[in-house]
């Protein structure tokens, strides 16, 4: 449902001065990076295209021993990633979106990366794929953008 007043508060804080035009220009122009969940299907299928799948779906009843620069905490990591891929998949998506679970898949990741069982590379991709930008429009609920009419129900808003 779109959101008048985070229009109208706009208006007045962001895009005083501004005509229509260039108010709805600024609004529906894809400039705001957000972070989004991503299908597990996208990262088996990297992982795949990578040669990396076999091995990390072997570290779910097998993880890496714990010796050299594996930690304790990237066998923990690299095991949760193998019951993650499955079969079958753990979770449909990586909420990379979710304000807890985000940070913890990236520190899954990370810890992966530290111990040398994925490259940075691997991670980044990941990483890349819960990003993407947006329309400031579509964050208030107008995921076609919004139109002059908008404006003017805003502006008449109390």
């Amino acid at each position: 449902m779109p959101d008048y007043a985070a229009l109208k508060a706009a208006l007045t804080a962001t895009y005083s001065g501004l005509t229509d035009a260039q108010v709805i220009a600024a609004v529906n122009g894809v400039t705001v990076q957000q972070t989004v969940d991503v299908a597990m299907s996208d990262v088996l299928a990297y992982f795949a295209l990578q040669g990396e799948l076999p091995t990390i779906k072997g570290w779910a009843t097998n993880p890496p021993a714990v010796a050299g620069a594996v930690t304790a905490q990237a066998a923990n990591a690299a095991q949760t990633l193998g019951l993650m891929v499955g079969p079958p998949p753990l979770f449909d998506t990586l909420q990379m979106s979710d304000p807890v679970k985000g940070p913890a898949i990236s520190a899954l990741l990370s810890a992966l990366v530290s111990a040398g069982l994925i490259s940075s590379a691997a991670a980044q991709a990941i990483t890349a794929m819960s990003s993407t930008m947006v329309s400031q429009a579509s964050i208030w609920g107008w995921p076609g953008g919004i139109i002059e009419n908008d404006l003017v129900a805003a502006r008449a808003m109390a």
